[in-house]
């Protein structure tokens, strides 16, 4: 049996495929953003206490896998949106969550995320040039924030994911350290003249493969935070949470590889 088709329309499904990423006005409501915006804060201040946040490259709060320790995280509407999304793609029973992270830009924040490919993150310091990664994994980035250029929304280079990885280096951060930073190693090679910025209302998402290049600017706004909420769902014939499990207790075996602020 084939599911889908329940979230996005065709067209949407025939342009991220062509594209290797996609823009959706709405994911979630405004209810959901604000329950979700409220948990979020709480990580962020303490409020709940996290062992998992740390600076990406020692520059921009991290915290990894914050389904661990608030339920908001968990079980949400953006997950449940989100796996609609992944039968809409793949006609798939199920879509099995394998990584959650928030990243946080409050106003002002100096730095960009540099133009990079998440499958560059798969080995240790970078994964080598020529890597493909299955499509079959998606990263939804969910805006808790109205988000544009200024604040910095997600940017994408269409049409590049049927590529393999290209050569990576450490932006920042220690080379070994799993809260690296990476970025091409030739950011022409990027094409960021190409660039499709993907501004949002607060409940949109973007979702985009392993293998699209992506960067997301400095906040450059005085008032306006960037709360950015994210998970990579993977497509499967039945419901499996190993990766997830495992990814969970390497931190609690791990929590070295932590560097908290």
């Amino acid at each position: 049996m084939r599911y889908g088709l329940g979230v996005l329309t065709q067209e949407q499904v025939d342009r991220y495929w062509a594209d290797g990423f996609l823009a959706i006005e709405r994911l979630i409501g405004p209810d959901e953003v604000e329950r979700l915006r409220t948990a979020y804060d709480e990580i962020i201040d303490g409020t709940v206490a996290s062992p998992t946040q740390r600076m990406l490259g020692g520059i921009t709060r991290q915290v990894m896998v914050p389904s661990m320790v608030h339920p908001a995280f968990d079980h949400n509407a953006a997950l449940e949106a989100g796996r609609e999304v992944m039968r809409d793609l793949f006609g798939c029973a199920h879509a099995n969550r394998v990584f959650d992270m928030l990243i946080d830009k409050p106003a002002g924040h100096p730095h960009e995320t540099p133009w990079h490919q998440d499958a560059s993150y798969m080995q240790v310091p970078t994964t080598p040039p020529g890597f493909r990664m299955p499509l079959t994994q998606v990263q939804f980035w969910i805006a808790l924030d109205d988000v544009d250029v200024d604040n910095g929304c997600m940017q994408f280079v269409p049409g590049r994911h049927h590529e393999g990885t290209a050569a990576h280096v450490v932006a920042s951060g220690d080379p070994d350290d799993s809260g690296r930073l990476l970025a091409y190693a030739d950011v022409a090679e990027a094409q960021p003249e190409l660039a499709v910025a993907c501004p949002l209302p607060a409940g949109g998402a973007t979702i985009h493969t392993a293998l699209t290049p992506h960067t997301t600017g400095p906040n450059t706004t005085t008032d306006r935070a960037r709360r950015a909420y994210i998970f990579n769902l993977t497509a499967a014939d039945v419901p499996d949470d190993r990766l997830q499990d495992f990814l969970r207790a390497d931190y609690v075996r791990n929590p070295g590889k932590i560097r908290v602020p």
